[in-house]
């Protein structure tokens, strides 16, 4: 008798290839509306959007997890450009905004605490994890650590990066008057223009920043260590090779799939215990946000739009890809993000070992 394909013959293979096809069709799909709509950053919003949608009406789509790495020290590599020779003698001016993300992340979470326990009903830990605005898989790991609701700040967590994200780059579309399709277009640059040396460069700082990173225990390794050695050798002088509009762009939409697919099997009781009380916190977080940010304008002197995305607490590898696509001061907006990550997970890991026990 002959031998039968098993899980891993070729029919399951070209299911699991048909399925990951169609998470990119419909987050090109989901894109390209998004461009035809003139709506910001199509490739990033639109297939988040799109894939968000198909995961809560239960559309089987395999999502690209094998990406995920790949994907983010592409972005974390393409950040790190933004920090010319230029960015150390801006160091001190900024400072005083660095330091102020203490006291921002503080009020945070002395905000985000009692709301969720409160007006939620969370017990402490959940409602702590919550409300921290760190990194979702380190935030998610650590909740489960310490007997919080995982799934509570999972969709938590979600729904914040989901709707800053969204948020920001709709109010400098509509409200300030962005031209974000052109702004989009300054320096870009395509795959066939780069030399194969700066490929290899690009290419090489991606994975050494990784592995670095990933040795020596830093949070969220993959775009971390790429970003910070590829600003390293950019803010040096020793290289200018830029990421291509190209890869950049598969970038996007894979971060978007691989976001928007993460509220799949949602249920409406879990929408309307959970996910309403996240939509609601967000938004005060994004009132709250333009008000601080508005403070630390006047007092620091700083722009005021890469001040906001700088502040904006949402993810930072979507923070990081907004400022990047939008041309704002992006070492600026990194730099920022990598030290509230830093305040983040030192004092959520404080609090952490005080929870488990």
């Amino acid at each position: 008798m002959g031998k039968t394909a098993g899980p891993s013959g070729p029919e399951h293979v070209l299911r699991r290839l048909a399925s990951l096809a169609l998470a990119y069709a419909i987050g090109v799909t989901g894109a390209l509306l998004f461009q035809a709509l003139n709506l910001p950053l199509p490739w990033f919003l639109g297939s988040l959007l799109a894939c968000m949608a198909a995961a809560v009406v239960g559309i089987p789509f395999t999502r690209p997890d094998w990406l995920g790495v790949p994907m983010r020290a592409v972005l974390g590599v393409a950040v790190g450009t933004g920090f010319t020779p230029a960015i150390l003698s801006r160091l001190g001016d900024m400072s005083l905004s660095l330091a102020l993300l203490v006291p921002w992340m503080i009020l945070i979470m002395a905000t985000g605490v009692p709301f969720f326990r409160r007006l939620a009903g969370f017990d402490t830990k959940t409602a702590f994890f919550a409300s921290v605005p760190g990194g979702l898989t380190d935030m998610v790991s650590m909740a489960e650590s310490a007997g919080a609701n995982a799934r509570a700040v999972t969709l938590i967590q979600l729904t914040r990066i989901v709707l800053i994200v969204f948020a920001l780059p709709f109010w400098l579309q509509w409200h300030d008057g962005f031209d974000i399709a052109a702004r989009a277009l300054t320096g870009r640059i395509h795959l066939w223009e780069l030399r194969p040396v700066d490929l290899a460069i690009l290419f090489a700082l991606g994975v050494s920043g990784w592995w670095i990173a990933d040795r020596i225990g830093l949070a969220g390794p993959a775009i971390v260590g790429p970003m910070i050695l590829s600003g390293i050798a950019h803010a040096s002088g020793l290289t200018a090779a830029r990421m291509p509009f190209e890869v950049m762009t598969l970038a996007q939409i894979t971060l978007g799939v691989l976001l928007g697919s993460q509220f799949r099997g949602l249920t409406w009781i879990e929408f309307r215990t959970t996910l309403v009380w996240g939509i609601l916190f967000s938004i005060v977080l994004i009132g709250v946000t333009v008000a601080v940010t508005l403070g630390v304008a006047k007092i620091t002197g700083a722009p005021i739009h890469p001040l906001l995305l700088a502040y904006a607490p949402g993810g930072q590898a979507e923070l990081n890809l907004v400022a990047y696509t939008l041309n704002l001061d992006v070492a600026f907006v990194a730099l920022h993000h990598l030290v509230r990550l830093a305040i983040v997970i030192f004092g959520a890991q404080i609090v952490f070992s005080r929870l488990k026990k």
